[in-house]
């Protein structure tokens, strides 16, 4: 993406009444963000005439002026960014009408799969909600889903920490720009993460904690998954937040019930009461709605008919029929994306693997 067509994507969601949902309207309509600014309010775009004149309003150079200085930062700091056009960005947010337009991130890139699950809930959990959270993606790993949270304090982290433990890639949606870190008693915790998959925000680098910001997050959040879990949430909070976008997103949302009588419970109840969510009590609940099946480790049979050295054996244990990322199978065969390559390269020569589009690769 050119450095203009980048300056105008970060610009057009902060305009006045604009947003990500009408932004990515009016790039549909032009063909880029850097057309929307050539054209608009110069030729009959009749959908848009009643917000035509807010690019001509002095704020919006102000913004263009911001827009540039972040540019700068993002070179400066060399921050991984990744735009809604780009084959990269996360396949299930994309589809989301008032998802980001760009992404900022830190750690490993985000693989292109479909098994993604939400964990989200209170920021004072329960004793038995932080051990529920442990149990459940304990008996989540054999699917090897990919864990997304909010990294807040709670039921947040306590999913986080034990993908970690569980060689599983997990993302934290920041609720402020890439260069902080908050809570920042947790830089350690983010380091691990970052290990072992990273942090996605749509905020720009420089830009703080705001009590909106965490709203917007909740539907990345939400956006990303296939499915949201909330383990723990009182009668009000961000967890319900989260539920209520990926209900509006169409995907499925699973709770977890509680004690009638205890405050961090009630959100959930209501969620299963008003059936806006399927009760779960385990991982194996969860896998079995969704129609998974493990991932096998063993090599198929058709290793049996073709010569294979260790390296290649290696990765062929990390993949089965459904395509899957090379970052992801990267890092489930801890090789370097480069070396990798071209040793999906040789078995696909030899009929073992095949190639799809976006960076996927399946087994034959």
């Amino acid at each position: 993406m050119k450095t203009s067509e980048l300056i105008a994507t970060l610009v057009l969601p902060k305009l006045p009444k604009i947003g990500c949902r009408t932004a990515r309207k009016l790039i549909r309509h032009f063909g880029s963000a850097e057309a929307v600014f050539q054209r608009i309010g110069r030729e009959n775009t009749k959908p848009f005439n009643s917000i035509a004149a807010v690019f001509k309003h002095p704020e919006a150079k102000h913004i263009w002026d911001a827009a540039e200085k972040e540019v700068a930062r993002i070179e400066e700091h060399d921050i991984s960014w990744v735009a809604h056009s780009d084959p990269d960005f996360p396949l299930a947010l994309n589809l989301c009408p008032d998802a980001p337009l760009v992404l900022f991130s830190s750690g490993q890139p985000f693989p292109n799969t479909t098994r993604v699950i939400s964990i989200v809930g209170t920021r004072q959990p329960s004793a038995d909600g932080k051990a529920f959270v442990r149990q459940l993606v304990e008996s989540l790993a054999p699917y090897r889903p990919i864990i997304v949270s909010g990294f807040a304090y709670g039921i947040d982290i306590a999913a986080q920490l034990a993908a970690v433990e569980n060689n599983l890639i997990t993302y934290g949606c920041l609720g402020h720009g890439i260069l902080n870190c908050s809570p920042n008693k947790q830089l350690k915790q983010r380091k691990k993460i970052e290990a072992q998959g990273g942090f996605l925000t749509e905020l720009w680098s420089h830009e703080q904690i705001q009590r909106a910001h965490f709203l917007q997050r909740n539907r990345i959040i939400a956006g990303l998954a296939q499915a949201t879990i909330v383990v723990e949430s009182k009668s009000k909070g961000g967890a319900l937040t989260t539920a209520a976008y990926a209900l509006g997103y169409e995907r499925d949302v699973f709770a977890v019930p509680g004690r009638p009588n205890d405050a961090v419970a009630q959100g959930c109840l209501e969620l299963i009461k008003t059936q806006k969510a399927t009760c779960i009590s385990s991982g194996e609940d969860v896998a079995k709605l969704l129609g998974w099946k493990k991932e096998k480790a063993t090599a198929p049979q058709r290793q049996l008919f073709v010569s294979l050295n260790d390296k290649e054996q290696q990765v062929v244990k990390h993949m089965s029929a459904t395509p899957k990322h090379i970052d992801l199978i990267a890092l489930d065969a801890a090789l370097k994306v480069s070396e990798l390559s071209s040793l999906l390269f040789q078995l696909e020569m030899k009929g073992v693997v095949m190639a799809q589009a976006g960076k996927l690769f399946k087994l034959l």
